[in-house]
């Protein structure tokens, strides 16, 4: 596998089906997963209407996965790159950039993540904590970069078996999860109603579909390799749908039965608990997991930065980002991981809502040379700005904020208010009081009870095509 932003030729294009289903099937084999599906908004609607929920966010946010998919089969063209038509070539280097930024902080995520874990499993196996040792905050985290780096830089050949291999692995480990869940746990007594209603489900598919949405800018990076595009879109849906659904309820088994707030965290214990053969099957799980994951952002970080900078060279590229996912790792806590959750809704749905609605609704599955313009060459000169993109990509971000509540926006006012009366020195106490004073700059207004995706999706469509019927698309037809 290469990742270069020219089109895929014949010779390159050796993924079937069962390939793309074993990637994407070990992209959801991971902790995080699980942890949102013990969220509250899942969690608040009973086993039930949450697993409806879960069922719902996956078709619609795997839809948007299949069709994106679907593009990257039939150009061979990575996501980024598909980008361009939508938005402009320079235009295009907005969502890139957002892309690189994302995707480095995935890295140290699911780096942090796995520290985190490896760290619980650590007790298991008599070896020495971070409470206990520091230092192993940073063996753990090291440790799991380079085994994610090493994984990026294999070549396609090697790439391909061990995908398979880990998938398969994964596959087991995970059945053996799931049975040792409903083992610990009576989970009779967890079918009653919970507190949601159907619109209560659109909210807690919301959840479903976000995860889905940070893998939008990454799908047709894989699927570009497919031999056929019903390969691309299929192996891509079901893969993913599969691993995700799977983890996704294992979470909310796992957090109704126990009321706990870290169902994560409680599935490892289960492992680690029935003695040091599963505590070793833990460790492997989390292990493949991670780097399984992780090497997917790495892989498509290098592929993203090639669409800001052409010359940008692969397997320094693979270093590089493996570094920076360390880095990172390295300085995060738990508390930032649901703003970056967030940020990354608001920001992708509404960005690939356009691409997906300018290739199917208005260029009418076509793209033409002029639009993508790969030569390095003449890059950076030709192609601007498709301005009807970027103000529907605005609207669509403010329309996503607005239904959580403006979430974001206030946030961030909240994070400006609080330095602006440290440096006036209005404030000469940190912790609680400081956070209760910031408080009082935000916008007050209350979640749409129909979350926030539906609206996103739906709005931001309409406006785009609303002024392309108006003001034309733009398309460079040569």
């Amino acid at each position: 596998m290469v990742s270069d932003i020219k089109p895929t030729t014949p010779k390159q294009r050796t993924l079937g089906t069962l390939d793309l289903m074993l990637i994407w099937f070990g992209a959801a084999i991971a902790i995080t997963e699980i942890w949102a599906g013990g969220l509250p908004q899942l969690t608040g609607l009973g086993l039930a209407l949450g697993l409806v929920a879960i069922v719902i966010g996956r078709l619609i946010g795997n839809g948007l996965m299949g069709a994106m998919a679907r593009i990257g089969a039939g150009t061979g063209l990575p996501t980024m790159v598909l980008t361009r038509p939508a938005f402009g070539i320079r235009g295009s280097f907005l969502p890139a950039l957002f892309n690189v930024l994302q995707l480095i902080g995935w890295t140290g995520w699911m780096l942090f993540v796995g520290f985190l874990y490896m760290d619980i499993l650590a007790g298991y196996v008599n070896l020495p904590t971070a409470a206990e040792a520091p230092v192993m905050k940073w063996v753990w985290v090291i440790l799991l970069g380079v085994l994610c780096t090493l994984w990026a830089l294999g070549g396609s050949r090697f790439w391909k078996v061990a995908q398979r291999t880990s998938a398969v692995l994964l596959f087991l480990l995970t059945i053996a999860l799931t049975v040792l869940v409903l083992q610990q746990y009576d989970f009779t007594q967890l079918w009653h109603p919970g507190q949601g209603d159907a619109l209560g489900i659109l909210s807690g598919a919301d959840l479903v579909i976000a995860m889905s949405v940070s893998w939008l800018p990454l799908v047709a990076d894989y699927s570009r390799y497919a031999k056929k595009q019903r390969s691309g879109s299929v192996g891509t849906f079901w893969g993913y749908f599969i691993g995700g659904t799977w983890m996704y309820a294992v979470g909310l088994l796992v957090a109704l039965a126990t009321t706990t707030d870290s169902p994560d965290q409680m599935v490892i214990q289960v492992m680690g608990e029935q003695g040091l053969g599963w505590a070793v099957a833990a460790v492997v799980l989390v292990l493949i997991s991670t780097v399984t994951t992780t090497f997917l952002d790495i892989f498509s970080t290098v592929v993203s930065t090639q669409n800001l900078w052409p010359g940008f060279p692969e397997k320094f590229g693979n270093v590089v980002i493996g570094a920076l996912g360390i880095v990172t790792a390295l300085f995060l806590d738990v508390y930032a991981y649901a703003p970056f959750l967030e940020a990354i809704g608001a920001i992708f749905l509404p960005a690939f809502t356009i691409v997906l609605a300018d290739f199917y609704f208005v260029r009418r599955r076509q793209i033409f040379a002029s639009e993508i313009n790969t030569h390095r060459g003449s890059y950076w000169y030709r192609g601007g700005f498709n301005w009807r993109a970027l103000m529907a990509w605005l609207a669509g971000f403010l329309i996503y904020d607005w239904a959580r509540g403006w979430a974001s926006i206030n946030f961030f006012l909240a994070k400006l208010q609080y330095l602006w009366l440290k440096a006036s020195g209005a404030i000469s106490q940190g912790g609680e009081a400081a956070i209760n004073i910031t408080q009082a700059w935000r916008i007050p207004t209350e979640p749409w009870p129909t979350g926030s995706s539906l609206p996103c999706i739906i709005g931001t469509a309409i406006v785009y095509l609303l002024l392309v019927a108006v003001f034309g698309s733009g398309a460079r037809k040569r």
